[in-house]
């Protein structure tokens, strides 16, 4: 994680309220991954968090 945190943070995202709301939704995806990965399945409900975090991501860098 701290490779895409790094990637993402450093690539394009001015400072300000969007770089803020980029490193919470980059701490969030990190603390779900932490939860998905000691449960060792991945659900529906799982892949759809996964695309809402794709989807607010992409609209936080554009």
């Amino acid at each position: 994680m701290p490779f895409l945190r790094g990637r993402l943070l450093d690539n394009g995202v001015s400072k300000g309220q969007r770089r803020e709301y980029l490193q919470y939704l980059l701490d969030e995806l990190e603390t779900f991954y932490e939860r998905v990965s000691w449960r060792g399945e991945l659900d529906e409900r799982h892949w759809k968090a996964l695309r809402s975090f794709h989807r607010d991501i992409l609209l936080c860098l554009y």
